[in-house]
């Protein structure tokens, strides 16, 4: 899991990497002036946002990377856990409307990762010792409890009758263009498989923590979860564009694997295999358990306030805590329903003289029908996230923020047709039962002038 999940952080950053100017300094559409007024929660903090230049958020790029790599290989694993969760959470603090729930899966998973010895075994660390040490019995419930609640509370949440009475979940979930990729187009078309499927998940999710929590000593019931997990998150990531959320949950699951796994494993390869130590229950680590159960119940908070029917709220001093330790989490995926607003954004531009140009397509003749597959003008799922998050009536200020960034990348790259007004169009569509839409709705989303 460790080595896997380091994988996924390079993998992370490989893709944010050109986006470095865009969405993380002052030169682009969320610069540091407004960061702190909207959404901005007390407790949270941020090394990348103590400067607003891109070569500041570049260098931390190129910590965060090197501290990922010192956790792939096990060298320094604790310290190169912290590190790459200081520096998640630093930068997911510096733009949060680009974020996703892997995103708070993968942090929460590298938080337990520190309670976790997994750095004790297929690393530079154990070659160095010779030794093998089992992590502390609370960090590994912990680590459960976190699997086991992503499923849990994104059930208990899901309580619409799309995903009960109506089954219609999937097909609505299908029906968002802006998502689906071609192996979604597949099956779409089948109302009846659609409507299965959507009992299939929903039961799936039900069941895997009581899977993941089961006392098993052969751990048969969490390596049935594993591949549960597995067939769960490979086919939303063939089916919905959700950027590296399916990878992310299939890693995270890897830390269920059975130990005879790895023993068959170790018994071929001999060298992998370290002597086992036994650490001694001092005072130290009777206090890292007292802190561990106290996490545990933190987190377990947090998860039951986000339910409708739980009468108790964390207070100010306990959201404050989880917001610095960015332990903060809401598992609502397709919840309580799916979104039904659809659509696609034109870019009207005029220059100086009034003649239009379409910045899209780069024409002068501004097109406002329907692209063949809305999913492909995203440049990556950080850029979908946004454009989801800009038809949310709570985040329009997004969408003038978003409008003067296109129209002032437009003529840093076009020096030869530059614009000075553009208008940004949502061409909004909403599903209905039946595979229906209504009528295509033109909203002006924002006008931005150039200076």
């Amino acid at each position: 899991m460790r080595i896997g999940l380091a994988f996924i952080c390079l993998l992370d950053l490989s893709f944010r990497f050109s986006d470095i100017g865009a969405l993380y300094s002052d030169d682009g559409l969320w610069p540091t002036r407004v960061m702190y007024n909207l959404g901005w929660q007390p407790g949270f903090w941020s090394i990348h946002a103590l400067s607003g230049s891109a070569k500041w958020s570049l260098f931390l790029f190129i910590l965060h990377g090197l501290a990922a790599i010192s956790l792939l290989l096990g060298y320094r694993s604790r310290l190169a856990t912290l590190l790459v969760l200081v520096l998640y959470i630093s930068l997911h603090n510096r733009n949060l409307f680009v974020l996703q729930a892997g995103d708070d899966l993968l942090r929460l998973t590298l938080f337990w990762g520190l309670f976790l010895n997994w750095g004790s075994c297929y690393s530079l660390d154990s070659k160095r010792s010779g030794r093998m040490y089992p992590s502390p019995v609370p960090a590994g419930f912990a680590y459960l409890l976190l699997m086991a609640s992503v499923y849990f509370f994104t059930a208990l949440l899901k309580d619409d009758k799309e995903w009960h009475s109506e089954g219609s979940a999937l097909y609505y979930a299908l029906s968002l263009e802006q998502m689906r990729l071609p192996f979604g187009d597949l099956i779409y078309s089948h109302a009846n498989l659609l409507k299965i499927l959507t009992h299939v998940v929903y039961g799936v999710e039900l069941l895997l923590p009581f899977l993941i929590l089961w006392p098993s000593q052969k751990g048969l019931s969490r390596l049935m979860a594993v591949v549960l997990i597995v067939v769960l998150h490979l086919s939303i990531g063939l089916c919905l564009y959700v950027g590296l959320f399916f990878l992310i949950s299939m890693v995270s699951a890897l830390g269920m694997l059975p130990a005879k796994v790895f023993d068959q494993l170790e018994s071929r390869f001999t060298f992998l295999k370290p002597n086992l130590g036994s650490p001694k229950l001092n005072l130290n680590l009777k206090f890292k358990h007292l802190i561990i159960f106290s996490l545990i119940a933190l987190c377990l908070l947090i998860n039951f306030s986000s339910l409708s029917w739980f009468p108790y709220q964390a207070g100010e001093g306990l959201r404050f805590t989880t917001n610095v330790l960015r332990i903060n989490q809401y598992w609502g995926m397709f919840s309580p329903g799916i979104l039904k607003k659809d659509g696609w954004m034109v870019y009207h531009g005029y220059d100086s003289l009034g003649r239009q140009w379409d910045l899209r397509r780069n024409a002068d003749y501004v097109d406002y029908t329907k692209p063949k597959r809305i999913v492909s003008l995203y440049k990556s799922d950080r850029w979908r996230k946004l454009a989801e998050n800009m038809q949310n009536e709570k985040f329009t200020f997004l969408r003038h923020l978003y409008a003067g960034h296109c129209l002032k990348r437009w003529n840093l790259e076009h020096p030869e047709k530059p614009i000075k007004t553009l208008y940004l169009y949502f061409m909004e569509q909403e599903t209905l039962p039946d595979y229906q839409k209504t009528t295509v709705n033109k909203v002006l989303y924002a006008i931005s002038t150039a200076p």
